[in-house]
């Protein structure tokens, strides 16, 4: 893993915000223009060969700036290997699209835009993916309000009511 952020520091320079490595585990930062350049040499360069994204979630911060950060999972199948990329997304701002890198960044990216805002451009077809059509806000941000209104979700899923299933001590 060493080799494979000293090519990142060398071939994208200022673009790398920051490197972490916490119980086995390196998380890059990078700035929004880089992020695609990062994540296609990432999967295409022979070496480092992270071909597969295993996953792509955001976690949502009102502190310092309300922002929300997109975390890209990604693995090596040959030495298995895994490796995050992170970028924070102040609100209101877009990301572009990797669904041209990975197909089944798709749902994801919906996924991202339905729960925390964060817009993707490029996508093929961006629109809610769990929230009824016509919902108003994102309910994973940490600002939206909480409610016991009752939800209509797709495909037959019945709501339920929190003060029913949490126990008021």
């Amino acid at each position: 893993m060493n080799d494979t952020i000293e090519q990142l520091k060398s071939r994208f320079g200022s673009r790398i915000v920051d490197v972490a490595e916490c119980c086995g585990q390196t998380t890059v930062e990078v700035d929004k223009q880089g992020l695609k350049e990062v994540l296609s040499y990432l999967k295409n360069a022979p070496v480092p060969g992270f071909e597969v994204l295993m996953d792509l979630t955001g976690i949502d911060y009102l502190f310092p700036t309300k922002q929300t950060k997109v975390v890209y999972w990604l693995h090596n199948p040959t030495n298995y290997s895994r490796i995050r990329v992170v970028i924070f997304v102040p609100r209101e701002e877009v990301l572009p699209s990797v669904t041209d890198l990975w197909e089944g960044a798709d749902w994801y990216e919906r996924e991202l835009f339905d729960l925390f805002g964060v817009r993707i451009e490029g996508h093929p077809d961006m629109k809610r993916i769990l929230m009824p059509d016509d919902w108003v806000g994102h309910p994973l941000r940490k600002d939206y309000q909480l409610t016991e209104e009752s939800v209509e979700f797709k495909h037959g899923v019945m709501p339920k009511i929190p003060s029913q299933i949490i126990p008021h001590v």
